[in-house]
């Protein structure tokens, strides 16, 4: 979709998430409430099929346009799964398939597919207890494979995460597998459009966490003035924003070179570059958060933890910024020295 399109959607996601999507909601999915309503007007939106094309019933936007979409989900801490519903519609439409209606997820690893059946385990599965379907990608006979299978065929140890949402462990014992069919994507592709949606809503996430923080100091009266003006928290605030500033400027340009260079294989190395730093700045964007509010940022009715445990939480989803470094130094060993200053330099977005 055009820029001028893409903006009224994400402004009107915007309002919509935060008139459907605020505190009550996010602290009832921890205690085990699923928002039905919220998913239904999501649905209604069309926002899972933001990048499904309409001649398979979609909105017909751009891995951009997700991307995008993303960032506004995370700035809102949306406690459902619309990442990897857009994510599993995307995959299924690429291989010529019509994605369902309900919530999805991705169960992502190491899966053998025989026949029609699918066996194997996958640990920390977003939202693996409440998705109406799991969808991967195998390799099988040397051919990447997308399959999607339902609920009632897997096995799903539920247990929340730090951020109290449903994740799980899930098991596929022979299970009958409800779609399959040749994947345009890799299963190490797949991996890594996963790892940049949780790297944009990193960004999402962190923008607001440095809004919130900023604006609790500028309120915050001690000793007669605002503690912003105090030079310690002005340096706390100085490190955070660098620190949110950077996060943003890696997710979006590994967004930018991803939708350019295609859904196959575009901007690989600025995934990998831009899940490493996000997860290697969130758990110093928190730290500086809650040390900035004092004893309010440590309490649970403030909403400044609905983003700092899901930053803790989207560190590890996907490849933590070890998974991601490793294998950007393993490419790097391999392809040699030569190879390291064109990575860094080929994306334009890259200064």
């Amino acid at each position: 979709m055009d820029r001028e399109t893409r903006d009224m959607l994400l402004e009107t996601a915007g309002r919509f998430f935060t008139e459907l999507s605020g505190r009550d909601v996010v602290n009832g999915v921890e205690k085990g409430v699923w928002p039905a309503d919220l998913w239904k007007e999501i649905e209604e939106m069309g926002l899972p099929l933001i990048a499904v094309p309409e001649a398979q019933e979609g909105v017909g936007g751009t891995l951009a346009d997700l991307m995008a979409l993303l960032r506004v989900a995370g700035e809102h801490a949306v406690p459902v799964p619309l990442a990897e519903t857009v994510l599993a519609n995307l995959l299924i439409s690429a291989s010529g398939g019509k994605p369902a209606a309900g919530p999805a997820t991705l169960a992502l690893g190491n899966l053998t597919l025989q026949g029609n059946r699918l066996t194997g385990r996958v640990a920390r599965v977003p939202f693996a207890g409440v998705a109406d379907r799991f969808v991967s990608v195998v390799s099988a006979g040397g051919q990447a494979t997308l399959v999607v299978v339902a609920s009632g065929e897997a096995s799903v140890d539920s247990t929340p995460s730090h951020a109290g949402e449903p994740y799980g462990i899930v098991t596929f014992d022979n299970a009958a597998v409800e779609y399959s069919a040749a994947s345009a994507v890799s299963a190490d592709r797949a991996l890594e459009l996963a790892a940049l949606a949780r790297a944009m809503q990193m960004a999402g996430a962190a923008d607001k966490v440095l809004a919130t923080a900023t604006e609790y100091c500028k309120q915050r009266v001690q000793f007669g003035r605002p503690i912003s003006t105090f030079q310690a928290i002005q340096h706390m605030l100085a490190e955070l924003a660098s620190c949110v500033a950077a996060t943003i400027a890696s997710a979006e340009a590994a967004a930018r070179d991803a939708d350019e260079g295609g859904l196959a294989d575009g901007g690989s190395f600025s995934i990998a570059a831009a899940k490493t730093q996000c997860s290697d700045f969130a758990h110093r964007i928190a730290a500086i958060a809650h040390q900035s509010m004092g004893a309010m940022g440590f309490t649970h009715e403030h909403i400044l933890h609905h983003y700092t445990r899901r930053l803790w939480v989207w560190r590890r989803d996907y490849g933590s910024e070890t998974f991601w470094g490793e294998k950007i130094g393993q490419s790097f060993a391999r392809a040699g020295r030569d190879a390291l200053w064109p990575a860094l330099t080929e994306s334009k977005y890259a200064a």
